[in-house]
């Protein structure tokens, strides 16, 4: 377990839950996706941190980059508001 790992667990978390709550006011549809994946990705990242799954950290920035570029398909796609 490493210090820098644990920092940025916390960051993605942070960034979720920051989503999720602009999403809530402003209703744009990357708000609401993000919101409810980066905390869920953070749990992972945490579990992670204190060993009880194990994988590269190379595939939790793979999935936040995925999370982030996908939310913002259906905006482009279909609609901006939810």
């Amino acid at each position: 377990m490493t210090s820098e790992h644990l920092i940025w667990v916390v960051g993605v978390a942070w960034a979720g839950v920051g989503c999720f709550l602009n999403g809530r006011s402003c209703g744009r549809v990357h708000c609401r996706i993000d919101g409810i994946l980066l905390p869920l990705l953070s749990i992972a990242g945490v579990l992670n941190v204190v060993s009880v799954v194990s994988f590269d950290w190379n595939l939790f920035w793979l999935a936040f980059i995925l999370i982030l570029s996908a939310s913002f398909v259906p905006e482009l796609t279909w609609k901006k508001y939810a």
